[in-house]
């Protein structure tokens, strides 16, 4: 998962900078083989990259797209070698008698006794990387071998629609193969890929295929959920909600929707609410298989861009939701227990994301929760509930503290400086300190500097001081001295190229810094002609 949203965030930097080529080009067409490295390298969909770029003012070549799809569907089947999950070669895939299919029996059993109908292996390789044996169609898989089992008949759910495959085991009366993920092949085959944990498995055996049900149920709702979070997200939000992505797995959920802003707290703690209201009120889940059209017009709602067959799952929950899904869900919404959103975020222009957690996930995230609260007030020596109150006197302490701070280093700065009116020098009839302050920063130099100007009545200041090897300059201007020609920033730019840095700001004050220390007395004794220059 962290990999995904890598993945997902690279591919954002990279539109990002397609986007800035095309503005720099003066081009409105982001090309067909740019949007397809986007969905074949990032797995940005096609639908995705054109609503983001339509809101800027650009459109996606659409033709070049597809033919750019169908070249490497065509570079792909005349490769040699072509990888996939877990290092097996496509071409193995695509080696399988096309009359060899599965039959999916999991939507309510999680076991059964099927034919092993296909075995293939996947690549060994030596410790370096390098590939020692290619994979193969192959009779049997023996200890430690990874590899990938098709059945005539499966419980198992392969990755789809969002939802993860499953995971589990097979045995047969010589083996047992531990299913590390379940995937869609062409052709209606699923793929069990995963490594046999001890015997042989072969070609023909009869084998019980067993799906782990903790796994699967803790996946069911979390996938419920996204139902009603979909439904809920509308109510609050608006019907303009629609499903732009989603990802279910045993431990959490993530769900894509379109939205043109960041939601509220009040409308994320409402969304939260409603959710678990429809679990609590243990509403029914049915399915039924219809025709698309039926399906159409019960309102059921459908994935944007999704393409469905001439038949199709409809899955409701009470009154409150009912949506077109393939997937696995719980018998009645009030085996999900709880809902909890962690975080909502923005993923792409118009695009935000929720995740969330379900059941015995929410509990554990509330112990973690209650854990680090304990800690923190154990931290303060206070008790939870006085927490609140305890980190406000904190802060108000902090601030205190702060204040007296920066009284105390002014009146440092102030002694350091000690008596310097006798350094007030007369330019062309306007008063100049210019003067050197040890061991000050920028804010210590704007403070001494105010209290230097009540001294000096009217006339220009400039303080400089070096700390940690870098140069800080203040340069203040009074308004009487500003009608005779003076100006701080042109003042401070100039001193500041003696001590090897830059800077500027108002006519009334300015700062700038340095890299040369070792120049300011220099710089100090320049100042007379470099105020003199100014007044002419």
């Amino acid at each position: 998962e962290d990999q995904f949203n890598k993945t997902i965030d690279q591919g954002l930097r990279i539109l990002n900078d397609m986007e800035n080529a095309l503005r720099a080009e003066n081009k409105k067409i982001l090309s067909g083989a740019e949007a397809f490295k986007l969905y074949d390298t990032y797995g940005f969909p096609l639908d995705l990259t054109r609503e983001i770029l339509e809101e800027k003012g650009y459109t996606v070549d659409e033709e070049g797209f597809a033919a750019s799809m169908k070249e490497q569907q065509d570079r792909a089947r005349s490769a040699r070698k072509t990888t996939n999950y877990m290092g097996a070669d496509a071409t193995v895939y695509d080696q399988i008698d096309t009359s060899i299919t599965s039959e999916f029996c999991g939507y309510n059993n999680l076991s059964c006794e099927s034919e092993i109908t296909v075995i293939t292996s996947s690549d060994e390789l030596d410790e370096s990387g390098n590939v020692i044996r290619e994979a193969a169609i192959t009779d049997f898989l023996g200890e430690g071998q990874k590899g990938t089992i098709i059945v005539e008949k499966t419980p198992f759910y392969a990755t789809m629609g969002g939802q993860q495959g499953d995971q589990g085991t097979i045995e047969t009366s010589s083996g047992k193969f531990e299913v590390e993920d379940t995937i869609k092949l062409r052709g209606g085959r699923v793929g069990h890929v995963g490594t046999v944990l001890s015997g042989m498995i072969s070609m023909g055996e009869k084998a019980v295929l067993t799906v782990n049900e903790t796994d699967r149920h803790d996946t069911e709702k979390n996938h419920s959920a996204t139902h009603l979070l979909q439904k809920a997200l509308k109510i609050v939000l608006g019907d303009h909600v629609e499903q732009k992505g989603s990802y279910v797995a045993k431990d959490r959920l993530r769900f894509d929707f379109s939205h043109f802003q960041a939601m509220t707290g009040e409308e994320i703690s409402r969304t939260e609410d409603l959710v678990n209201k429809e679990i609590q009120a243990a509403l029914p889940v049915e399915t039924r298989i219809m025709d698309i059209e039926s399906a159409k017009k019960t309102g059921a709602m459908a994935l944007f861009g999704e393409k469905y067959g001439d038949e199709v799952r409809v899955v409701t929950m009470g009154d409150f939701s009912i949506e077109l899904c393939g997937g696995t869900h719980v018998s009645n919404t009030s085996q999900i227990l709880l809902f909890k959103i962690i975080s909502e975020s923005g993923v792409a222009a118009g695009v935000r994301r929720i995740e969330a957690l379900t059941g015995k996930a929410v509990l554990d995230y509330y112990k973690k929760q209650e854990q680090i609260l304990f800690e923190a007030a154990n931290t303060l020596k206070t008790s939870p509930a006085e927490l609140t109150d305890r980190i406000i006197h904190l802060q108000k302490e902090i601030k205190d503290l702060n204040s007296e701070n920066e009284s105390l280093k002014n009146k440092l700065a102030s002694s350091a400086l000690g008596d310097v009116m006798d350094q007030v020098k007369e330019v062309g009839g306007v008063k100049l300190l210019a003067v050197s302050v040890p061991d000050t920063d920028g804010g210590e130099l704007r403070n001494l500097g105010d209290e230097l100007k009540e001294k000096i009545g009217e006339g220009v200041i400039l303080l400089a001081s070096s700390k940690n090897g870098k140069v800080s300059l203040v340069a203040m201007v009074t308004p009487e001295a500003q009608k005779k020609g003076a100006h701080a920033g042109n003042l401070i730019k100039k001193a500041a190229g003696i001590v090897g840095g830059g800077g500027g700001g108002r006519p009334n004050m300015a700062q700038a810094g340095g890299k040369k220390p070792e120049n300011i007395p220099a710089m100090i004794e320049a100042m007379p002609s470099i105020l003199g220059e100014q007044l002419g």
